[in-house]
């Protein structure tokens, strides 16, 4: 079966999804307007119909579903992936290709209630903002005529698909909920970890404690999911500089920026603190995937604390790796996380509590490790674990297949 995954190949969600689908046996191609490539999945650029100074946007998909349907006929795909329903399952869909199986990942979803008015994330805090700064009278009301758009065309592109998936069992409820999607159509599918490459040797250690300056009586925290404002890494990164303006020694504070954009303050204010202080390192690129995985080897306790999630892959290899989660009180979060049985739910979220937290824990935190990793690797290895899923993925897709061709309603 040959499928067509529609995402940027340059992000590790697609790299580790199409990977994992070849390991079970399909042939992949990923589609999308980058230039990368991988070296072991081929990856075809769309020319794009329409863009904004050179630069893709919204608009870039609406205009060149001819051109995505000519490659992929040209290509004999059996199958259309798009990972997250916008942009990429609307560019699937509007093709008019069948069958489409989509997955849904979070902001392509959270972000769309029935009714603007029953959003409770705030314009700074939702994925594609880049300020934690509200947007004025002008750009509110821009904000709202985009919002009406998208959530039509994420309606139709959902219903448009012969089988969606979520990864966690709000974002399942809303898709079948908010979206009158049928429930036959809509599987809750966690993606997962990959246990092998978890094996970290002793060399491999060593160089990242020398990188990051980790001493032997050192806790590690690490904030692994990226600053933009949707995570809320400003007031994680607020939350470090209390401590650290305190003269806490005994943390090794990490900040990653996951390779996503960071608001101008808040990356100043991390380059300044990174200047500062020996225990906090703030990491402006993106590490490779690889470097990540081994760093949880030394890592003690992690934050997440997004404004809404979908299935986060860093709180699933955090909790694999044993380490102690520390998160915010989120239906995402509280799905995975109950407080003090199997991590550490600050509530409210804010950076003197999240301070109050890690000097709370900080004296017992081999005890808290100890005691929550067995519990989380456990729940891991049973409901979130990669091959498991893509296996269940991919013979759903084989399903789906084979109605469409028993209904004679392929559109290639």
């Amino acid at each position: 079966m040959h499928i067509a995954v529609l995402s940027d190949p340059a992000n590790f969600h697609t790299q580790k999804w199409a990977t994992a689908l070849q390991r079970v046996g399909a042939r992949v191609t990923i589609f999308s307007f980058s230039d990368y490539q991988m070296d072991d999945v081929e990856c075809v650029k769309i020319p794009p119909g329409f863009t904004l100074n050179g630069n893709i946007t919204y608009a870039s998909y609406l205009y060149s579903t001819d051109k995505l349907l000519k490659e992929v006929k040209a290509r004999k795909v059996d199958l259309l992936n798009p990972l997250n329903i916008t942009p990429f399952g609307v560019w699937a869909t509007r093709t008019g290709f069948e069958p489409v199986v989509s997955v849904a990942m979070g902001a392509d979803i959270l972000e769309y209630p029935p009714t603007r008015k029953e959003s409770n994330i705030p314009d700074s805090r939702i994925w594609s903002s880049n300020t934690t700064q509200s947007p004025g009278p002008i750009g509110k009301m821009v904000k709202d005529v985009k919002w009406r758009m998208f959530r039509n065309q994420v309606q139709e592109a959902l219903h448009k698909s012969a089988l969606i998936t979520g990864d966690n069992i709000q974002l399942v409820q809303a898709i079948k909920n908010w979206f009158g999607i049928p429930e036959h159509k809509v599987k809750l599918n966690r993606w997962g970890i990959e246990e092998e490459l978890f094996e970290v040797s002793e060399t491999q250690k060593q160089v990242l404690r020398e990188k990051f300056n980790i001493r032997d009586w050192q806790k590690v925290v690490l904030s692994p999911r990226g600053m933009k404002p949707v995570y809320q890494g400003d007031l994680i990164l607020e939350s470090f500089e209390m401590l650290l303006r305190r003269g806490v020694r005994d943390i090794n504070m990490i900040m990653l920026s996951a390779g996503y954009d960071v608001p101008p303050k808040v990356a100043q204010k991390a380059n300044e603190l990174n200047k500062q202080f020996p225990n906090f390192h703030y990491v402006s690129e993106q590490l490779p995937r690889e470097e990540v995985i081994a760093l949880w080897s030394l890592v003690d306790a992690f934050i997440s604390a997004p404004v809404y999630d979908g299935y986060s892959n860093a709180v699933s290899e955090g909790r694999y790796a044993g380490a102690i989660p520390i998160v915010n009180p989120i239906p995402a979060n509280l799905e995975l996380i109950r407080h003090k049985v199997n991590g550490w739910v600050v509530d409210p979220f804010t950076p003197q509590h999240l301070a109050d937290a890690l000097l709370e824990m900080l004296p017992v935190m081999d005890e808290y490790k100890d005691r929550f990793a067995g519990t989380n690797r456990k729940w891991i290895l049973k409901h979130s674990h990669l091959d498991t899923n893509i296996n269940i993925f991919y013979k759903d897709c084989r399903k789906v297949l084979n109605q469409y061709r028993r209904k004679g309603s392929l559109s290639h």
